[in-house]
Parts: C-alpha cells; sequence; structure tokens
C-alpha cells in the first residue's frame, strides 16, 4: 500500500463509518403525555383519561395522564407551555386558561402566545338553582328579591365563572347577589343541598344529584341552549337575562412551535374520539356536557373571546387568587 492510499485509510477511519441519511420520524413513534393541571378525580382529568384511551388504540401507542394540580392550573399550565414542541407532551385547559391573566399580576406564560389550540372538545353550562325551601319558583323571582335585598350564593370559588355569573347580574340587573366561596363544588353543593346558603351556581355534573334528589330547584342553565339531561330547565337567555350566559369549556394545547402537521393529527385523532359512543356516553350522558370538536381554529375564536370577556371585569372586581 502507497503512502497516499495509508493516509486515505487512516482519516476514514478517524472521520468513522458515514450515515445514511435518515427519513423523518413519523408522528407517534413513543408514548404521549396529557398534563392535566387539576388533581385526579375532577371532571378534568376524568375527561382526559375518556380520551386518552381512544386514542392510545388509534395511535398505537400510550397515552399517559400526568397530574399537575396546584396555582389555580399555573403550575400545570407553565409545564405545558414549557415542555417540548413536539406533540408529545398535550396541555389539557379549561375556563382558569381565560380567567387567570385578570387573578394573578403576573404569568410565567402568555397562553394566547405561549400554546397552540389543537381542539375544543366540550362546553358545559353551570345551573341556577335554588334550595328546595326557597319560593323562587322562577329567575326573575329571584332576581326580584336579590334586588329587594342581599342574597347569598355558593361558588366553587373566587375568580370561577360560577362566581362571575354572579357579578354580572349585579352590574347588569342591579342585584344584590352575595358570593360565598368555597373550595371546590364539593362543600359548595353540600352546603347548598342543606340550606346553608339558599342559591348556587355551579355546573350540571355536580348538581344533578341533589337536583334528582328534590334538595336543590334549578332555575335556569347559563349554557346557550337547554341541557339534554334537564331540557325543561329553561335557559337564562330565554327567560329574558342574556347577559348572565356563560359556559365552562375544556379543551388540548400544545406548545407553540409544534408543527402544524402534528396539531392536525392530534386534532383529527381527538375529533375521532369524540364521536365515539363510548366518549359520548361518558361525557354527554354522565358529565353533563356537550360535545363541540372541529377545527383547532375554533377554540382559538371561543378562547380569545373568553378572555377578552372575563379579563376586564376580573381585574374591575379586584379579584385574587384564593
Amino acid at each position: 500500500m502507497n503512502r497516499r492510499s495509508t493516509l486515505a485509510s487512516l482519516l476514514a477511519l478517524a472521520a468513522g463509518p458515514v450515515a445514511a441519511p435518515r427519513a423523518q420520524e413519523a408522528f407517534p413513534s413513543r408514548p404521549i403525555r396529557i398534563i392535566v393541571p387539576f388533581a385526579p378525580g375532577g371532571i378534568t382529568d376524568i375527561m382526559a383519561r375518556v380520551l386518552g384511551k381512544p386514542l392510545s388504540e388509534s395511535v398505537g401507542h400510550n397515552v399517559v395522564v400526568e397530574n399537575r394540580p396546584g396555582g389555580g392550573t399555573v403550575i400545570g399550565t407553565e409545564a405545558g407551555v414549557r415542555a417540548k414542541p413536539d406533540g408529545y407532551t398535550v396541555l389539557m385547559v379549561s375556563a382558569p386558561i381565560a380567567t387567570n391573566p385578570g387573578l394573578y399580576d403576573k404569568l410565567p406564560y402568555d397562553a394566547l402566545k405561549d400554546l397552540l389550540p389543537v381542539i375544543l372538545l366540550t362546553s358545559q353550562g353551570f345551573l341556577i338553582s335554588v334550595h328546595e325551601a326557597q319560593s323562587h319558583r322562577t329567575l326573575a323571582q329571584l332576581v326580584d328579591a336579590a334586588r329587594a335585598a342581599d342574597v347569598p350564593y355558593a361558588s366553587p370559588g373566587n375568580g370561577t365563572l360560577m362566581h362571575l355569573v354572579g357579578q354580572v347580574a349585579n352590574a347588569e340587573y342591579r342585584t344584590r347577589f352575595v358570593h360565598v366561596p368555597y373550595r371546590g363544588s364539593g362543600p359548595a353543593i353540600n352546603d347548598a343541598s342543606a340550606g346553608i346558603v339558599p342559591m348556587i351556581i355551579d355546573p350540571i355534573s355536580t348538581s344533578i344529584g341533589p337536583i334528582k334528589q328534590g334538595r336543590l330547584r334549578p332555575l335556569a342553565t347559563t349554557h346557550p341552549t337547554r341541557l339534554p339531561m334537564l331540557p325543561d330547565v329553561p335557559t337564562v337567555a330565554e327567560l329574558g337575562f342574556p347577559r348572565l350566559q356563560a359556559t365552562a369549556f375544556s379543551g388540548f394545547m400544545v406548545p407553540a412551535g409544534t408543527p402544524r402537521e402534528i396539531v392536525q393529527r392530534l386534532n383529527r385523532e381527538f375529533d375521532r374520539a369524540l364521536g365515539l359512543p363510548v366518549v359520548r356516553d361518558r361525557l354527554v350522558d354522565q358529565l353533563g356536557g356537550t360535545l363541540v370538536g372541529g377545527p383547532p381554529e375554533t377554540m382559538a375564536t371561543l378562547l380569545q373571546a373568553e378572555t377578552a370577556r372575563w379579563v376586564p371585569l376580573v381585574k374591575s372586581l379586584g379579584l385574587k387568587p384564593d
């Protein structure tokens, strides 16, 4: 072997083997994580697990639900924002994503800039209910009573949409509803069902039990349409109080920078899952939600509108997190 060929061989060995160009990895090729910014067992957590199962089956990889509660969803949301934008971390969001900018002086993220919508999953109306011993049979009667005297009402906590509905009533319809905050729907429903507070604004999923037992009387729903679980309960708009319309929502988002084709794939998979009978049975028939679905733009539009509506009200009331 001559000197030139020996040198070439040594250089080739030092450089190592030349790798062939790798094809772009198909998505997904490994497990997907859903971050839920609430403790296990709540409605949001249940929804994530219900939808995670068909996603796992359709993509052939495990879907793991990771609960990151605390800070009024700020802790879990920040974890979702800081995740790698590759589609393998999906964040479950709900109403606090639109109200927290008014509650907190400074957040470690800007949800409208740092997250991309994947899909709007459900909307859920609240019920305005009174204890069965109360004389009010209609929302108009309740409003008239609250114009004449203070009427306490329970909600799951300061800054929740249920709290804000009562404050909208005070501002728009000259009522004197007095907020009684609780730490969650459970204790609020317990006290309202016992008559400790005369009125409550809460989701149908937690109100339906006491209503069926006759302990609470629903007067109206804040949802735009009547609720399938309680079709005889009118909407606030039907009753002449359209300003009280308010809905909770749930959806999935991913970190900004996630490739559009991955967002679209996730959207298609979750939209398909919403059409499955087992999912509909759990989310609609048992939890009282209204399925939405559709493209990511549907959720983007809602998020902008909800943020624009609630943040100024929260700030004007001077509300702060519990």
